[in-house]
């Protein structure tokens, strides 16, 4: 869990996302792989050797801005809260994301991952900019050598998303075993957009989705996590790599 507290504790609000990319990478230190960044910011991780890798994706950024953030943890439940002690955002979308991908680093054998900046929608020049900015600019050739992509960045801890809203097709909902689905207590839903939305809809030809990694009230003040759901996506990420 303290790794987790302290991503929650930097802000990384889309366009500054140096300082969670410096806490990755220092906890990356120890683990031997390839990291490069493109000319975007994207950061692409590549752990063992094979001519064909398992996928994960998930975004460096946050909605929230800049402010004073405490991470409280009651019980299962972690949430923020600034100086005067008032809820405050932090960043769980999608930093469960990251810190699936950062164990998963760790214990794998064998990984990519792709790190995306400016997922979410921000601001330039006082104009509201439409998100997924590191995912529409980064070469489809990143992935000339992945089996499939898995997003970790949908809310809840029971939704595989196979379907985003537009009828773009992320997957076939046969990819994921039942048993597996069940196991963990997830089934393949329609749902919102992300990076992999952009990716497919770009022409990315590999089988995608967005998998549930336990926060709530996403993008307002009141977000949280639940650890124990947090702590099941891990394992349910897990078991499908050694499945699919």
């Amino acid at each position: 869990m303290e790794l987790l507290k302290r991503l929650y504790a930097i802000n990384s609000k889309s366009g500054n996302e140096a300082a969670i990319k410096e806490l990755i990478l220092g906890e990356l230190a120890d683990v031997e792989c390839s990291i490069e960044e493109d000319n975007f910011g994207n950061l692409f991780i590549t752990k063992g050797k094979a001519d064909i890798y398992p996928g994960i994706t998930a975004h460096l950024d946050e909605i929230h801005e800049a402010g004073s953030r405490h991470i409280v943890v009651e019980g299962d439940t972690i949430y923020g809260v600034d100086d005067d002690g008032n809820r405050t955002g932090i960043g769980a979308d999608d930093k469960n994301g990251l810190w699936v991908i950062i164990r998963l680093l760790h214990t794998r054998p064998v990984l990519k991952a792709a790190l995306f900046v400016e997922e979410e929608k921000t601001t330039i020049d006082g104009e509201v900019v439409a998100g997924c900015r590191g995912s529409r600019a980064c070469a489809l050739s990143a992935f000339d050598n992945v089996r499939y992509l898995l997003a970790i960045d949908r809310k809840g801890c029971s939704d595989v998303v196979t379907a985003s809203k537009g009828n773009i097709l992320l997957s076939d909902n046969t990819l994921f075993p039942q048993q597996v689905l069940a196991k963990y207590g997830y089934e393949c839903v329609e749902g919102g957009r992300t990076d992999v939305t952009a990716l497919k809809e770009r022409g990315l030809v590999i089988p995608c989705c967005n998998i549930g990694c336990g926060y709530y009230n996403a993008h307002k003040s009141d977000e949280y996590t639940q650890f124990s759901e947090l702590t099941n996506t891990l394992n349910f990420v897990n078991e499908l790599l050694d499945t699919l």
